[in-house]
């Protein structure tokens, strides 16, 4: 019977993957495969090996009455915790560290592959299944990434073909995780990773950070 039924190996740990360094200049540090903003400058040329701990600058940022930064550097191996009472400007603050918001002032200069980590869920999830949102951006077909994102146990074979519109809010919060931890990044940008999540997980997410050498 056991052999016919052989228990699955247990889940990998999560861990976040990459290295604190610098891009080649191509422009290619992105967020999920969506591109560059416009308004970032990336570093190029001569300039570049100088500086090359530093993986996102900005300087004299301001976003309308939320957010007013004369300068912010970010190191490689840096933690940094962003801390306040509601309204200071904090998510404001990660969504341009991040380049999901363009600041209305100032220069934001990556030097990095960025993995953001959003405070909210979309407001209207998407009706594609759990897997071919899981592996959107990336080459191939959704079914070749299937052992991937299971073998991080977070989600059943079941769910695989489930809509992410239909998962509860804690099943979507795992799999933007899981999309976090299997592209890699110099700099991760998370806006309050714990919510949504078990106490278990949480667990997990810690000993990831802990580990992440970006």
């Amino acid at each position: 019977a056991l052999r016919r039924s052989p228990v699955p190996p247990p889940p990998r740990p999560l861990a976040f993957t990459g290295r604190p360094a610098v891009t080649d200049g191509t422009g290619t540090a992105d967020r999920d495969g969506t591109g560059t903003p416009d308004s970032v400058r990336t570093a190029t040329g001569a300039g570049a090996g100088a500086r090359e701990r530093t993986l996102v600058e900005l300087d004299a940022v301001s976003v309308g009455n939320r957010l007013r930064l004369p300068s912010l550097r970010v190191a490689s191996g840096a933690r940094l915790l962003v801390t306040g009472e509601n309204g200071a400007g904090k998510t404001t603050l990660l969504r341009v560290l991040a380049g999901d918001l363009t600041p209305d002032a100032g220069t934001v200069t990556r030097r990095a592959r960025i993995g953001y980590l959003p405070q909210e869920l979309p407001a209207r999830p998407t009706r594609r299944t759990l897997l071919a949102t899981f592996a959107a951006g990336r080459p191939g077909f959704p079914d070749e990434y299937a052992d991937e994102l299971l073998a991080l146990g977070l989600f059943r074979p079941e769910d695989l073909d489930v809509p992410v519109a239909s998962l509860s809010v804690g099943q979507q919060r795992r799999l933007a995780l899981a999309r976090l931890v299997t592209r890699p990044a110099d700099l991760l940008v998370l806006d309050e990773p714990t919510n949504h999540i078990a106490l278990s997980l949480v667990e997990e997410l810690e000993q990831a950070l802990d580990q992440y050498r970006g």
